[in-house]
């Protein structure tokens, strides 16, 4: 029922309300892999021909290995997520196609370094793939001027 109760005012352009359902469990289910440290799980949920379209500018990363390497590469330390909440605003879904769009909150540590984003915004397209859905686009963005960063050593 809380489900039904946050996902009531959303718009929804589809047949069954699974989909946002799915729609929104992916979305989730992002994060907490990130939080459980599983590249592995992280992977899985993109698309092969996925891409990043990361915050401040960066250049777009295309490909399930590109995007690998840029979250995971092996030369470096392993980036801890220790908090990450998502909150779906909207939910769109046209046939073999959904969009979130939300907020988070976001803290990892790296290299000594807490870091805190309060508030930023996501855009995740996923599409339906084997009767799964998989991220297929993912942007985000925040205000660098708003990190938080303390020492954790």
């Amino acid at each position: 029922m809380a489900i039904a109760v946050l996902i009531a005012g959303w718009p929804v352009l589809a047949d069954d309300m699974q989909d946002v359902t799915a729609l929104q469990a992916l979305d989730q289910a992002y994060a907490a892999e990130w939080i459980e440290a599983d590249a592995d799980g992280v992977m899985a949920l993109f698309t092969k021909d996925a891409t990043l379209v990361p915050h401040h500018g960066d250049a777009p990363i295309k490909g399930h290995e590109a995007i690998r390497s840029f979250w995971f590469d092996p030369d470096y330390a392993p980036t801890v997520v220790p908090e990450w909440r998502r909150t779906p605003a909207e939910i769109f879904v046209l046939g073999d196609t959904g969009v979130i769009r939300g907020r988070s909150r976001l803290v990892w540590e790296y290299g000594g370094t807490r870091t805190t984003i309060p508030d930023g915004n996501y855009v995740m397209i996923a599409v339906r793939q084997d009767e799964d859905w998989r991220i297929r686009l993912l942007t985000w963005n925040d205000d660098p001027r708003q990190w938080l960063q303390e020492s954790i050593e």
